[in-house]
């Protein structure tokens, strides 16, 4: 699983083909599970949602707002289209495509390996690092339980970098041994790491 960063972001989508790109966007901005993207019809796309009628689970059925980007790639594939579905499959414009093999043409041309459904883990991770809360991070993803989106959530060692300067300002400076917090990489995988005062400190 990997949390992609904007940069990561802006060098895949520059380097993907546009059904692709579409696809990426799409599930950058909205959450969708890839299968919910390849199946989306004109009659799902409404004036600033998405609804998904179907999916993996019965909570998977659900309205997504849309953002100025997801819905500009919605607009322009639905004038394109030649059927009802917006991510046809090749050979037949009334049924969705069912697989993506130009995204892993891509990763080793970038040299960057992920999965596509990694795209969905990102939007989670940035949403709840935007301060979206979890009920309602729960209802956009289709879950089940908050306790699955919590699996979704991976925050980036700058955001606990941030966590830690909240807490020393709202501590007001009292101890005087925080003087400065950092991220950097140790290499380490499944870890962040910091440095505090000098003093380097690994964290899950």
């Amino acid at each position: 699983m990997r949390i992609l960063s904007h940069d990561e972001e802006e060098l895949f989508l520059d380097n993907s083909p546009q059904r692709l790109k579409d696809i990426a966007i799409m599930m950058l901005q909205t959450g969708m599970r890839p299968n919910e993207v390849y199946s989306i019809r004109k009659e799902d796309v409404h004036p600033g949602f998405i609804f998904v009628p179907r999916g993996k689970t019965r909570f998977a059925r659900r309205t997504i707002p849309l953002t100025e980007e997801a819905a500009e790639v919605l607009e322009r594939r639905a004038k394109e289209a030649k059927g009802a579905c917006l991510f046809p499959s090749r050979t037949n414009h009334d049924k969705p495509m069912t697989i993506c093999r130009s995204h892993l043409t891509v990763c080793r041309k970038i040299k960057l390996e992920f999965r596509l459904y990694d795209l969905r883990h990102t939007f989670g991770s940035r949403s709840a690092m935007a301060g979206v809360d979890l009920p309602t991070l729960k209802e956009l993803m289709g879950h089940s339980s908050i306790t699955l989106t919590m699996r979704y959530v991976h925050p980036t060692p700058e955001h606990k970098v941030e966590a830690m300067k909240k807490l020393k300002k709202f501590n007001g400076h009292k101890s005087g041994h925080i003087e400065k917090i950092d991220a950097v990489n140790c290499g380490w995988a499944h870890m962040s790491c910091i440095v505090i005062s000098g003093y380097w400190r690994c964290i899950r």
